[in-house]
């Protein structure tokens, strides 16, 4: 397995739980209050549905109403009713509040051939009509598909998200997230992808070479988002936050129904996702006027269920082919030697020194297996306070330098 994927299914397993601080009691209940979080979910067909109902949304509003909170999702599409979702295997059956503002085949921007989201939340002036506390903002995927100007489309991005914030309170929150990756090859989407299937003078493009200058685009789009966000944070914006639901779609054979619109097992990874890090964002809130997240990694604490949630992971055919989960290969870098007496950065086991060990010390301290440091100076590598997946990103990146 490797590194990517190995973080990836880390992370997938982390965002069903919440937060946990290093030396503090965290209880998730502390920060609720009575009130209605109204949220809305803008987008195109990932988050209308596309073949799919209720989408993410479903197990977003089940887990955060499961959790306590009070959710009003809205938006002007399915505003009429709930939707209901019974469960495949458990045969259990919840109802989810179905409205959003998911509109199927649009672009960020309208052009030829596409209608865009930026056009329709002005044209129906839906963000103060609806007045939501949270805005979910994932879109790009169609102008991906067509391959539309995508060395620009951070530009058309930053139209849109402008335009939300000009129109949200200051203390909303507006979520702008990465996209997943597509499966441009399978049956039923082959001829969307047809701008893919040739060069500007008609030479004919591989399937394979398809596949890589599909993948290719996404990761330049993604890459722009994430940049249009921090720009938004440095500039002195507040209340932005970047999402990155890229991660949570860890095999595209397995997870998207249709090469393009996740499935129920997609979705709900998507959901959870979404559920850790509104859960994280409204626990800081509710403790601060100004909330110390800056990007979208929910924290990660220990629950009586945490243990079963590797194997839970491996029951998804993205992961059932690999028969052993391990670290990724490291160099192990120089380091001037142990001393317990002044722990450091990444040295997780207080074995003095910095290695693969330690990466397998903190995987098991989020996933409460193992009695392993918990020294803030060794665990806490981004200075939050808080153990989570960010650390381990953080401690990833050392070992790999």
């Amino acid at each position: 397995m490797n590194a990517k994927k190995y973080i990836a299914l880390i992370c997938t397993a982390a965002v069903v739980l919440t937060g946990v601080r290093i030396g503090v009691s965290a209880d998730a209940t502390d920060n609720k209050t009575n009130e209605t979080i109204k949220i809305l979910p803008v987008g195109d067909s990932i988050t209308d549905g596309y073949g799919t109902e209720g989408s993410y949304r479903k197990f977003l509003y089940n887990e955060l109403t499961e959790a306590g909170y009070s959710i009003d999702m809205t938006g002007p599409n399915a505003s009429w009713g709930d939707g209901e979702y019974t469960d495949p295997v458990s045969g259990a059956i919840f109802r989810y509040d179905n409205a959003h503002c998911g509109y199927s085949g649009y672009a960020i921007e309208e052009y030829p051939g596409r209608n865009g989201i930026l056009e329709t939340l002005k044209n129906g002036d839906y963000v103060n009509k609806y007045d939501p506390d949270i805005v979910i903002l994932q879109i790009g995927t169609n102008d991906i598909i067509d391959n539309h100007e995508i060395d620009t489309a951070g530009k058309r991005l930053d139209k849109l998200v402008t335009y939300i914030l000009q129109n949200i309170d200051e203390d909303d929150a507006l979520f702008v997230t990465t996209i997943p990756d597509l499966d441009p090859n399978r049956e039923g989407v082959y001829d969307w992808f047809a701008n893919y299937r040739h060069l500007p003078d008609w030479t004919p493009v591989s399937d394979v070479n398809a596949e890589k200058w599909v993948g290719d685009q996404i990761a330049e789009y993604n890459g722009q988002v994430k940049a249009l966000v921090e720009s938004k944070q440095k500039s002195g914006v507040k209340n932005i936050y970047f999402g990155d639901v890229n991660h949570t779609i860890t095999d595209v054979k397995s997870y998207l129904k249709d090469g393009v619109h996740p499935n129920d097992m997609g979705y709900k990874l998507m959901g959870g996702y979404w559920a850790g890090v509104i859960k994280e964002y409204l626990e800081n809130h509710a403790s601060s006027p100004e909330p110390s997240v800056t990007t979208a990694e929910p924290a990660v604490t220990a629950q009586p269920s945490v243990t079963t949630l590797p194997e839970a992971a491996t029951t998804e055919p993205s992961v059932t082919t690999e028969t052993a989960v391990t670290t990724p290969a490291v160099t192990e870098p120089e380091h001037p030697g142990p001393n317990l007496a002044e722990p450091f950065p990444g040295d997780v086991n207080l074995d003095g020194t910095l290695n693969a060990a330690d990466f397998t010390a903190m995987v098991n301290l989020l996933l409460d297996k193992g009695a392993v440091s918990t020294h803030p100076v060794c665990c806490d590598l981004n200075h939050d306070s808080k153990l989570n997946i960010a650390d381990l990103i953080l401690l990833k990146e050392k070992l790999l330098k």
